[in-house]
């Protein structure tokens, strides 16, 4: 049941509320659609790459892979390069960024502003400044990310324009890829120059040790022959010999060489030394001739010709290049060969074991130079080799596309999240003005707030004209003229409420114990208060009770009006100390129920709150506690004046008057604390909701068409 209850509640805050809610809804979204549609659209677009962490020389067979801690070290590692300013300036550079209007340097909206008033001038920024704002304004548009533990690096660029992404996430991975295989043959190349410096070495050692060895031999030539070695001496002859031929055939590879170079054809032609070659000059110096006396239309055939023949003597020079440097190479060979046979002629020969032994060490010296200069030879062919065929540790496996949907801001997303956080505020503020900051709509938020019990809920009535009609009828008539409404209902319901606290409080209650106080008060002014006193007060004296209203609000007294009569002084005399008879001489009568009231009126600026503090006040009241059952004071407003807290002293009841949906729930808060403040312990405060639109109160009701009349 009390599920139930709590549901129904909430389902009046919801209707109560629902303009709020839907307002703060539709206005939020309407905001935050704006912003969105007004939001520069942006797109991403994204590469993905591929890391390889396995070995990738090519002339390896078999690929060597790394651990599984290195190979995440790695792949982190390359995260870190792609995104590095080494790979964007890269970027910025190949894709003229400096100069694009998106991620160039441009002059600021201050900068504009001040250029405009001409407080200040425009100066493009230097060189460094432009390329350090550009790699800024691109570093921020790019974002790369390992997927999970994988080996794929994702590649994404953000820009205005969805052609502009793609292009630019697709140049980064290219430009990591080419950068990656730039660092590989860098480092192959620097490898290489390093063992280039040990290989000249080595060949340097090679020729010392075979000067070595042919020094050493020429050094003992002669004892050899007189020893009679004639294959020795045969050998080294032809040794000499072989030198020789090896050195003029290499001082002819040089001039053939350099004339090439310099084109010049007639040296070349002397240096070949063939009939063909000479030839061929012949030719050449009588096309030169004819050339010099030809007219000009058969001086472009003859040029032609003679360029034709130039390039047939170069030709020849080529081939006899290639030639003779065939015949050097082969002259190396010999000269190996020979110096090999000769060595072994002479360690088999009669010379002293010292002078063997001396030359086998030279020997062995040559010979280990020679393997280490092959060697050395082999690994730097290798590297020259690697150079040229280096692989990339990465691939993309992904290129990036043109996207079609914008990456921010996400309207498809935002705008539903926008409405479903509006709806959330306003239900949010909709409970913030229902229990903390609006007016009273139902007994949950008077007991939650003023901590009250709730004695009855008025309607706003519409039965009769109000208090300032010109005839003087009053909303308050509608007890009489309407005894079976919903508004004369809701009266006796306070009357039953006051009724049932005073009977909790005193028990069965004396009728010789003098009559009662019920104060009717409210927190701030225009509540309906008056409205509410005299109503109550007609409804016990209608019930035969006999029952006192007095107006005790000195400052705006209204009950006159109420009942069409004039306003009257003699209340105000009496508290100032003025003789005003006895208690029958301040009454008068109200003309319909019989009521007896005490009127009010204006007199004067002596402080109100210190006539009704004063003794006369408390004896105006101790002798209508006799005189009558029930005595109704009608007092001011707390809020705006301390009247009412001095009267609550007298109160055996106190009803608190609280317009619906309109009284400030802290003012209304306050004002209670100070009547609990002011009245005497256990005095019972009832709340009155009054003035309840009448279409909610019949929502609320399933019964209320019994009081449709």
């Amino acid at each position: 049941m009390n599920n139930d209850i709590d549901l129904r509640s909430l389902m009046g805050i919801f209707r109560r509320q629902i303009l709020l809610i839907l307002s703060f809804v539709v206005g939020l979204t309407a905001v935050a659609a704006i912003i969105v549609y007004s939001i520069e659209p942006r797109y991403s677009a994204s590469a993905l790459l591929f890391v390889d962490t396995s070995s990738k020389d090519i002339l390896e067979a078999d690929p060597r892979s790394q651990n599984g801690s290195t190979d995440n070290a790695r792949v982190e590692s390359e995260v870190a390069i792609v995104a590095s300013d080494g790979v964007l300036l890269d970027v910025i550079n190949s894709q003229n960024l400096v100069a694009d209007e998106e991620f160039g340097v441009k002059v600021g909206v201050v900068g504009r502003f001040l250029e405009m008033i001409r407080l200040k001038t425009a100066e493009p920024p230097n060189p460094a400044e432009a390329v350090s704002g550009v790699l800024n304004n691109f570093r921020k548009a790019v974002s790369v990310n390992r997927r999970g533990l994988t080996y794929l690096i994702n590649i994404s660029v953000t820009s205005k324009s969805p052609e502009k992404a793609a292009l630019l996430a697709n140049a980064v991975a290219e430009t990591y890829i080419r950068r990656q295989v730039e660092s590989k043959v860098s480092a192959t190349l620097a490898s290489r120059d390093i063992l280039q410096k040990q290989v000249e070495n080595a060949r340097a050692t090679i020729a010392g040790s075979a000067r070595s060895v042919d020094e050493f031999i020429l050094g003992n030539i002669s004892t050899l022959r007189e020893q009679g070695s004639s294959n020795v001496g045969l050998l080294y002859d032809e040794l000499t010999r072989i030198q020789q031929e090896r050195r003029e055939g290499l001082s002819r590879v040089e001039l053939i060489d350099e004339t090439l170079k310099r084109n010049d054809l007639a040296t070349l032609v002397q240096s070949l030394e063939t009939q063909a070659a000479e030839e061929l000059e012949r030719q050449r110096q009588a096309l030169a001739g004819q050339l010099a006396s030809a007219s000009p239309a058969s001086a472009i055939d003859l040029r032609a010709e003679l360029q034709k023949l130039d390039e047939t003597i170069a030709e020849e020079g080529r081939r006899a290049l290639n030639s003779l440097r065939s015949e050097v190479q082969n002259f190396e060979q010999e000269e190996s060969s020979v110096r090999s046979s000769l060595t072994d002629a002479v360690l088999t020969s009669n010379l002293p074991n010292e002078t063997l032994t001396q030359l086998y060490s030279l020997r062995q010296t040559a010979e280990g130079a020679r393997r280490e200069f092959d060697n050395l030879s082999s690994r730097l062919q290798r590297l020259d080799t690697q150079a040229a065929l280096q692989m990339a540790d990465s691939r993309v496996v992904s290129e990036a596309l043109a996207p079609r949907d914008a990456s921010f801001p996400k309207k498809k997303l935002i705008l539903p999240l926008a409405a479903v956080m509006a709806l959330g505020l306003g239900v949010g503020l909709a409970f913030v003005r229902e229990y903390f900051v609006g007016g009273f709509t139902n007994e949950d938020q008077v007991a939650t707030v003023l901590r009250l019990p709730l004695a009855s809920i008025s309607p706003r009535a519409t039965e009769g004209p109000g208090p300032d009609d010109a005839d003087g009828h009053s909303l308050s008539d509608i007890i009489i003229r309407s005894p079976l409404s919903m508004f004369s209902e809701s009266v006796r319901r306070i009357r039953v409420a006051i009724d049932q606290c005073l009977y909790k409080k005193n028990g069965q209650r004396d009728e010789n114990s003098g009559g009662t106080v019920v104060m009717i008060s409210s927190a701030l002014p225009n509540e309906g208060k008056s409205t509410i006193a005299l109503s109550l007060a007609r409804t016990y004296a209608l019930s035969g009770k006999r029952t006192l209203i007095i107006d005790c609000d000195l400052r705006k007294p209204s009950l006159h009006r109420h009942l069409g009569l004039a306003p009257d002084t003699t209340l105000v005399t009496y508290l100032q100390g003025g003789d005003a008879g006895s208690l029958p001489k301040l009454t008068t009568a109200d003309p319909h129920t019989g009521l007896t009231v005490v009127l009010g009126g204006r007199r004067g600026n002596s402080p109100t709150d210190q006539l009704l503090m004063g003794p006369e006040m408390a004896r105006l009241i101790s002798v209508a506690r006799r005189n009558f059952d029930y005595i109704i004071l009608d007092t001011p407003p707390i809020e705006p004046v301390v009247d009412g807290l001095y009267l609550a002293r007298h109160a055996d009841v106190i009803a608190f008057v609280v317009k619906w949906a309109a009284t400030s729930q802290s003012s209304a808060k306050r004002a209670v604390a100070a009547l609990r403040d002011s009245a005497p312990d256990g005095t019972p405060l009832l709340a009155v909701l009054n003035q309840q639109e009448r279409a909610k109160l019949l929502g609320y009701s399933s019964y209320s068409d019994y009081y449709v009349e």
